[in-house]
């Protein structure tokens, strides 16, 4: 059986280094987007920090997923900016990647803006067989390769927001083309993502959402519905194909200081070899320039959920 995980392991392995993404899909990923969009860097006008941690199929050795992000606004110069790290590791490959984002924001008559954003960093990957498979030495199919590489890395994005809707999108990896891509070099992702804020009464809001990503041939698309109780607690329902739901809770513990917790599951061939997916996200906020955005710029200020 443990042989069977291993691989199945390699198989997957080989199949998202050569056709799917690089980036690592979290499940929170609609209510952290400073990890795929530079646009949304020092959003909402506050000093943010936040980790999360994702253990993917539990049952097999090994996929987990972190990343570190903190961002800050300036409001003299209606700029944000941040620092975010993305350690991922799957079977045989493990990636690091560390950006520098800017954000600069452009209001429309006081009721909406605009954001463009640009993340600049390196991604160092790193393919090896010689670990993941040390107790199939003997086995002639398996090539034993060890590959690594240190290379630049840009992203771009924007953001579109009102006080109830925002639409937005960004390319990953932008100067990789498709034809670049192999065992340690990136292939361009594509976000593009909406969600709507519609209040149902004094302390409740309903937000529904949806979410598409390409990498290649690949699409993946995301259906998320939340419901917020007085920006204080907030739960997601999450469907995203082929085939994975999941649920999301989010808490304000104190003054700022936030969790979340989602699990997710694949209804697909491997769901009978593990029991799901677990992330944690952890973030804590310190509000700056409060009035200055209630009054000038009108955040869509949702924080992390």
């Amino acid at each position: 059986m443990k042989r069977l995980l291993y691989t199945c392991m390699l198989i997957l392995g080989a199949v998202c280094t050569s056709h799917a993404q690089i980036d690592p899909l979290f499940f929170q990923q609609t209510n952290n987007r400073g990890l795929l969009n530079p646009a949304v860097t020092g959003k909402g006008g506050d000093i943010n920090g936040s980790l999360s941690i994702r253990r993917q199929w539990i049952g097999f050795p090994g996929p987990s997923t972190q990343a570190l992000y903190a961002n800050g606004f300036v409001k003299e110069i209606r700029s944000g900016f941040g620092v975010r790290w993305i350690n991922d590791a799957f079977g045989p490959q493990q990636t690091n990647n560390i950006k520098l984002n800017y954000a600069y924001f452009i209001p429309f008559e006081e009721v909406a803006f605009l954001s463009l954003g640009l993340g600049m960093g390196i991604m160092n990957n790193i393919y090896d067989e010689t670990g993941f498979f040390a107790h199939d030495n003997d086995d002639e199919a398996l090539t034993m390769a060890k590959q690594s590489k240190m290379i630049p890395d840009f992203d771009f994005g924007f953001e579109f927001d009102t006080r109830i809707f925002e639409v937005g999108a960004s390319v990953t990896h932008l100067t990789y083309m498709y034809a670049d891509q192999n065992l340690i070099r990136p292939m361009r992702n594509i976000y593009a993502y909406t969600r709507v804020k519609v209040p149902m009464n004094k302390y409740w809001d309903f937000i529904p959402g949806v979410t598409w990503h390409n990498t290649r041939k690949q699409n993946t698309y995301e259906a998320n519905v939340a419901f917020r109780y007085n920006n204080n607690v907030c739960v997601n329902f999450v469907y995203r194909n082929p085939m994975s739901c999941g649920i999301i809770f989010g808490l304000n513990i104190y003054k700022g200081f936030r969790v979340a917790y989602s699990y997710d599951y694949g209804f697909d061939n491997l769901s009978s070899y593990n029991s799901g997916s677990h992330e944690v996200t952890v973030s804590y906020n310190i509000p700056v320039n409060t009035t200055y955005v209630s009054n000038k710029l009108r955040f869509f200020r949702w924080k992390m959920f």
